[in-house]
């Protein structure tokens, strides 16, 4: 990983500011930036960070350039986890089970390994091993925590099936005001949440609730642009409906998209609840 002033000047002199401009802009004397650049000097967290977002970029975005446009083990693993799609992702999901071991002495990592072990086995319709790798981590970390962050937020959609309906109902709700509140821009979130909720409302024959749900998801995925998900759950909605026709077609539609996983996902789904045509 290179220095943090040797950075700074490599992305300072890429996008054409001077050491006076950075300076000016952050209250400095350009001295200063000189001898941040040459690694005499280290800036304080507060300054390093102004100085970062000077140039326009995020402090994570200047670590993958510090560390030469790669991200290190802990962010890849995390990176991994938050781009998780579906339960039928095995080989992705091995692929972070392993590369997570070798971090074991990292207390959040070691938080998400039995996550994604019990995430596995629900896959392969092992319910009782996934409560049994997945509720301690929700009893001892996750529900007692105030306020859930992206990470957070994206391991309880993850692990959503191992509740009962009621505690369901509750998390659900309020990992959505969670959102709503505080992560605005996590729209494909919000409604991977509202699928889930539906799901598990059509697993309990409550199809009236998940069509509210569903109702609710369709906007925020129109938003998103994600079109896998919008023909997912308008074919859940034509299940919820009766509409074995409409069901059909949306899963020709994923089929014609090439969303292999959602459209195995749909396949399985109208073959289960076959007795609402």
């Amino acid at each position: 990983m290179k220095a943090f002033g040797e950075t700074l000047k490599q992305i300072r002199n890429s996008r054409n500011i001077t050491q006076q401009q950075l300076a000016d802009n952050n209250l400095l004397n350009r001295s200063t930036i000189s001898k941040i650049e040459h690694s005499t000097e280290e800036p304080a967290y507060e300054i390093a960070v102004r100085l970062i977002r000077t140039l326009g970029i995020t402090p994570d975005e200047f670590s993958y350039i510090r560390n030469n446009y790669q991200l290190n083990a802990h962010d890849k693993i995390i990176y991994d986890i938050l781009n998780i799609a579906y339960s039928t992702e095995t080989n992705k999901i091995d692929k972070i089970i392993e590369q997570g071991t070798s971090l074991s002495s990292n207390p959040i990592i070691t938080r998400l390994i039995p996550i994604l072990k019990g995430f596995k086995a629900a896959n392969t319709n092992n319910l009782g091993l996934a409560k049994k790798l997945i509720l301690p981590v929700w009893n001892d970390y996750l529900s007692k925590i105030e306020t859930w962050t992206i990470l957070d937020l994206c391991i309880i959609n993850l692990i959503f099936f191992v509740f009962d309906e009621e505690t369901m109902a509750c998390i659900s709700e309020q990992a959505i005001q969670t959102i709503e509140n505080n992560y605005q821009f996590l729209k494909s979130l919000e409604s991977s949440f509202l699928l889930n909720q539906a799901i598990l409302y059509m697993e309990r024959q409550d199809f009236n609730s998940a069509i509210t749900s569903l109702n609710r998801a369709l906007p925020l995925i129109e938003h998103s642009f994600r079109y896998d998900k919008l023909f997912l759950a308008k074919g859940r909605l034509a299940i919820c409906n009766n509409n074995k026709k409409e069901a059909l077609y949306c899963l020709n539609v994923l089929k014609e998209m090439g969303a292999i996983n959602v459209q195995q996902a749909l396949r399985e789904e109208i073959t289960k609840f076959n007795n609402q045509f």
